[in-house]
């Protein structure tokens, strides 16, 4: 099962430094004549150099604990995730925006047949999916329903008693029958049906959304599960509602509050994928070999006999000295990101790294990641004046930002910039859509239009306001800019504000921990609703996540966990979204939808995309088969295909 952000919490991360040793590796001697002299001697074949792959991570996993295919009990961090690429392979990828199967004969699909859409009976009292709060909930005269085939929020119906007809999704999965735990026992259908169970149980600490949305995951067969989803919920990715495999024969008699704390769980893990855990040296390095009974074995894979995680415990610099002299051959995106925030790379470690790149002394492996960085403007903030309700004023805005040149000089043309809540690789996104150029004389014109005018012609000093509607005479065009205070956010703060102050807008920036940003309603700014313009990251995702700007999801004291913290409404844009959240992937509807989202937000702006989160991993030139993808949880989601270079 994966777990969609759409259903994600906020979650601050901690890093945690650890400090690592040098690795000790004992290579054979290879005795050679001590002068061309010297009469030849029959020598000693020398043992087979060991096959080790080093992979240097940022700080040490708190656990290894895994019950989904994106979240950790005790850890969230990239580096638990990497580890556990080596621990398992799949169920399921999620490349460039798609799904693939990894342990499964293939994904379900309606139009294969092994998915489904049933019509059902529902009656007060049964439990159902809520089209209008989008969350579970028991049938009561006067709650709101999507009758069967109604795909859409114009369609909803208001329940009066009796039974009314919902569909509900039915998808089939099967485990292919050649993949075994470590230890040699078949990976089966029971299996996952316990990390279900072990899911939905009480002590486990789990968000419960994908188990509170699900009617029934039972087994079939030794090898297939059917999943059923409650009535009235159309799951687009209902394909990917496959729980990921616990190995029940080793977990089954461990209660779920004790598999909290088990070694079993969080420090020796057993795995289906490629190496097997051998040794956790707390402080130091998890050293794991070759898997026998990896089912991808017969491939040649993995090419290494030995794979070790070392911790650096996030100092930068010393992570990339430790490449140069070999100490690392692949240095992990947590190994050279921002102490504050280890989403974020560190800007002067991408300075350096560009540089080592240029020479030949290094690698690197990148994309433009899955993370949108965006400046959202308070639309309808709690405390203060809409200084930004009016569109053009945020167009002039966007126009005065030369996002292009930012993403070359700040991210040396590591991203992309996009011009829509999705990214240009995403399969829908709208190609076409309002694009806001770089043009500032087009920006100076809008705001000489709308009434801030130029009183002095020093472009150190903000326009003011002369008959703006809904403005005091004489207010300053002064915005206040939040943000988080590492390095790149620093970075991209001073740019904005050099390229507003072209435009006589005053930037003044804030630079609050995430914790202070971020903390729910109605204390923390962001979604107290109590900011001008904010810069922060979204995920985009297979699914367009347009609830970020849905009216339903307002942050305020009725919707307290709302993510809509700009306070953009609009009914058009709320209509094609409920097409999003009420209707299949791939039909005509949907597809469409997906595009007016997107020409509604370009032409209202209630935010600018700035550019998409560069990912980045530095490795020796030896190394080969590094495949980041903007999608993958971990940017080594392929260890098992790594292999030294020919």
């Amino acid at each position: 099962m994966i777990l969609r952000p759409r259903y994600a919490a906020l979650i601050a991360l901690t890093l945690l430094a650890a400090c690592a040793q040098p690795v000790d590796l004992e290579l054979p001697v290879t005795l050679r004549p001590t002068s061309a002299s010297a009469p030849a001697t029959e020598l000693p074949t020398p043992l087979p150099v060991p096959k080790t792959l080093i992979v240097c991570l940022g700080q040490e996993p708190e656990s290894l604990y895994r019950y989904s295919d994106a979240y950790l009990y005790g850890s969230t961090s990239r580096a638990a995730e990497t580890v556990l690429q080596a621990l398992y392979d799949g169920p399921l990828n999620i490349r460039s925006y798609q799904y693939e199967s990894v342990i499964l004969n293939k994904l379900p699909s309606v139009a294969d047949g092994d998915a489904r859409v049933e019509q059902l009976a529902v009656a007060e009292g049964d439990l159902y999916f809520n089209p209008v709060t989008l969350q579970p909930a028991s049938l009561k005269p006067g709650d709101p329903y999507l009758p069967a085939g109604c795909n859409s929020s114009d369609c909803i119906r208001t329940f009066s008693g009796g039974e009314v007809m919902m569909d509900q999704i039915v998808a089939e999965f099967r485990i292919r029958s050649d993949v075994n735990w470590s230890d040699g026992e078949p990976v089966t259908a029971a299996d996952s049906i316990f990390s279900f169970a072990v899911d939905q149980h009480v002590d486990t600490p789990t968000l419960k959304t994908q188990v509170d949305r699900t009617a029934s995951y039972e087994a079939i067969s030794e090898n297939s599960i059917r999943w059923t989803g409650i009535p009235g919920y159309i799951d687009s990715e209902y394909f990917s509602n496959f729980w990921s495999p616990l190995p029940e024969h080793q977990m089954g008699e461990i209660s779920p509050a004790d598999l909290l704390t088990a070694d079993e769980t969080n420090r020796s893990p057993l795995g289906w994928g490629a190496y097997i855990m051998e040794e956790w040296r707390p402080g130091n390095d998890i050293r794991l070999t070759r898997n026998p009974a990896y089912f991808r074995s017969s491939e040649g894979l993995p090419e290494f006999e030995t794979l070790l995680f070392r911790f650096l415990g996030g100092n930068t610099p010393t992570s990339i000295e430790q490449l140069l002299t070999s100490e690392c051959d692949i240095l992990d995106e947590s190994a050279i990101a921002d102490a504050l925030d280890i989403q974020v790379l560190d800007s002067e470690a991408l300075k350096q790294l560009q540089q080592l790149a240029s020479s030949g002394r290094i690698r690197l492996a990148g994309t433009a990641g899955a993370e949108m960085e965006r400046l959202d403007f308070g639309l309808a903030p709690v405390s203060q004046p809409g200084l930004l309700a009016d569109p053009q004023l945020r167009t002039a805005l966007a126009s005065c930002i030369d996002r292009g040149r930012m993403a070359q000089e700040v991210l040396f043309g590591l991203t992309e910039v996009p011009h829509t809540y999705l990214p240009p690789t995403h399969p829908l996104y709208a190609e076409g859509v309002a694009e806001i150029g770089y043009d500032p004389e087009k920006s100076n014109e809008i705001l000489d239009e709308l009434g801030w005018v130029d009183h002095d012609e020093n472009p150190e000093t903000a326009r003011i306001a002369y008959e703006v509607a809904g403005i005091r005479e004489g207010t300053e065009l002064a915005l206040q800019y939040l943000t988080t205070p590492d390095g790149l956010h620093q970075a991209v703060a001073e740019w904005i504000q050099t390229d507003l102050r072209k435009c006589g807008v005053a930037l003044e920036t804030e630079f609050l921990s995430p914790i202070e940003l971020f903390d729910p309603w109605p204390d923390g700014p962001a979604f107290g609703r109590n900011f001008q313009t904010i810069g922060w990251a979204w995920p985009a995702w297979v699914s367009p996540l347009c609830e970020m700007f849905h009216s339903v999801e307002i942050a305020s004291a009725a919707v307290p966990l709302g993510v809509n913290a700009a306070g953009f409404s609009d009914p058009e844009y709320d209509a094609a979204c409920g097409v999003l959240l009420h209707s299949l992937p791939d039909t005509l509807e949907y597809l469409q939808a997906a595009q007016v989202t997107q020409a509604i937000l370009a032409e209202a702006l209630p935010t600018i995309p700035l550019y998409m989160r560069p990912r980045l991993i530095a490795h020796r030139a030896e190394i080969c088969g590094i495949q980041v993808d903007p999608t993958e949880y971990s940017g080594l989601w392929n260890l098992e295909e790594i292999r030294p270079c020919p």
